[in-house]
């Protein structure tokens, strides 16, 4: 970072162990499954819900965005994350994702709305796509995917959702790697990591 180049960043909520081991579960299967060939998968290291992505950021915009954000972000209370079924995005005609659906979508929405305010007010142009709750397990490469019909975590699995997380993504090879730069917790101040 000391050299001033751009970083490629957003913000995200990071799984808990728990919640990530059922999705890593699903993920498994789903890996496994007819079509699954066809998909891209994303490590389990790198499982997350995006709440922003920002794109190339300047170094020197990182703290007053995770400043910016924590402002937003502090008087919210903590969320209970649900995890869903998978579902094909954005449609099982035309499938180019494999997902898992999260909630609840109002205040996983409030959030991502507190997230974008702290984001304008560093600068940012307002995102034009509606906020869409998810968890991105792949992407397709070819074809429809695997069929997603019996795929899900067990029900009533959650995750506490306590801070957004500000991540530096890598563009690798093997896949993306993502580093935590900033902690926000919801009801509290920046914490780093």
């Amino acid at each position: 970072m000391s050299d001033g180049r751009a970083i490629r960043a957003f913000f995200a909520i990071e799984l808990e162990p728990g919640a990530r081991a059922a999705v890593c579960d699903v993920l498994g299967a789903l890996c496994k499954a007819s079509g699954g060939e066809s998909v891209h998968w994303v490590r389990q290291e790198a499982l997350h819900v995006t709440l922003r992505f920002l794109g190339n950021v300047d170094p020197s915009q990182l703290a007053p965005l995770a400043q910016a954000v924590g402002a937003e972000v502090s008087g919210l209370s903590p969320i209970a994350m649900t995890l869903g079924a998978a579902r094909l995005f954005p449609s099982p005609r035309r499938p180019r994702v494999v997902a898992l659906e999260v909630g609840p979508e109002a205040e996983l929405a409030g959030l991502a709305a507190a997230v974008e305010r702290g984001t304008e007010a560093c600068g940012f142009e307002p995102e034009n796509r509606p906020f869409r709750s998810h968890l991105t397990l792949g992407r397709i490469k070819q074809g429809r995917g695997p069929d997603v019909s019996a795929a899900g975590v067990p029900a009533g699995t959650a995750a506490s959702v306590e801070s957004v997380v500000l991540f530096q993504s890598e563009l690798q090879r093997s896949g993306a790697k993502y580093t935590p730069l900033e902690r926000m917790r919801l009801g509290g101040a920046p914490v780093h990591p």
